[in-house]
């Protein structure tokens, strides 16, 4: 997963910000020549990501603060003209406000977008104060997101026991959901998953009542796809209660269920919640 995303603060009346879309050859040292390059030509690097897991060839999104009397344009041949880059696209952040250097911004494999947490947490608020069972709801929506992220993972690298926890781990930082601590066993699949700074519950505000059913719908389909057994996984501590971490606890889904509907649970919530 690559995030391309900057937010570039202030206003220099003497630099542009110059991003640079390069696809280069895997060959060693080749990325090295083009940093080098870069400080050589005195553009500051202000952010840069690399996307080489399921190309042929890598390619290297960079932002650059360049000064103001250099042509992008001419600058992008130059950067073209090194031997082992094929190609490369550039751009200018005009305003130095967020920005994203491929359009449309993919996450997992599919489009993603870039919202407010505020957004959506103003999203599942809504769906308690109006829906019946939201919780099961949303706790089925995120076990859909969660098996689409296992089939993705597992499709672009080896999946196993050994970094299956770290991956979702990455991704989670990566997109800003929070900071995991996953423990598992895979003979008994119990365990628990803690989350730090889960944004649903530090946007949420104060509740008498867990509300990141989201995210344990998540874990229970990234489980269930990559142990290949119906899990459950439900919340049991929530920041927003006023707990210092977010805590799901993870077990087998209960014998008889079929489908989703072991994850459906909760009854209607108060509406003043």
């Amino acid at each position: 997963m690559v995030r391309d995303l900057f937010t570039f603060a202030g206003f220099n009346e003497n630099t542009q910000i110059v991003w640079f879309t390069i696809v280069y050859s895997k060959e060693p040292g080749a990325l090295s020549s083009i940093i080098d390059f870069l400080e050589a030509e005195n553009a500051s690097i202000l952010y840069g990501n690399l996307d080489n897991i399921a190309q042929e060839a890598g390619q290297y999104s960079v932002y650059t603060e360049l000064k103001k009397d250099i042509n992008p344009e001419e600058f992008a041949q130059k950067i073209k003209s090194l031997g082992v880059v094929s190609e490369v696209e550039y751009g200018i952040s005009e305003y130095r406000m967020v920005h994203s250097v491929n359009f449309p911004l993919y996450v997992v494999g599919v489009r993603g977008v870039i919202a407010r947490a505020l957004t959506i947490v103003d999203i599942i608020k809504t769906l308690y104060q109006n829906a019946p069972h939201a919780e099961g709801l949303l706790t089925i929506s995120g076990l859909k997101g969660g098996i689409h992220s296992a089939k993705f993972f597992k499709s672009i690298m080896p999946l196993d026991d050994s970094n299956y926890a770290s991956v979702i781990g990455e991704l989670y930082r990566g997109v800003g959901w929070g900071i995991l601590e996953i423990e598992c066993d895979p003979k008994t699949y119990e365990g628990k998953v803690i989350v730090k700074d889960s944004f649903i519950a530090d946007t949420y505000g104060p509740s008498d009542q867990p509300v990141c059913a989201f995210m344990s719908g998540y874990f229970a389909g990234y489980l269930t796809d990559y142990f290949g057994k119906a899990i459950s996984v439900r919340e049991v501590s929530c920041k927003a209660t006023g707990k210092k971490h977010c805590e799901h606890i993870i077990s087998l889904a209960p014998s008889g269920g079929t489908g989703l509907e072991y994850q459906v649970r909760g009854d209607t919530r108060d509406k003043a919640t």
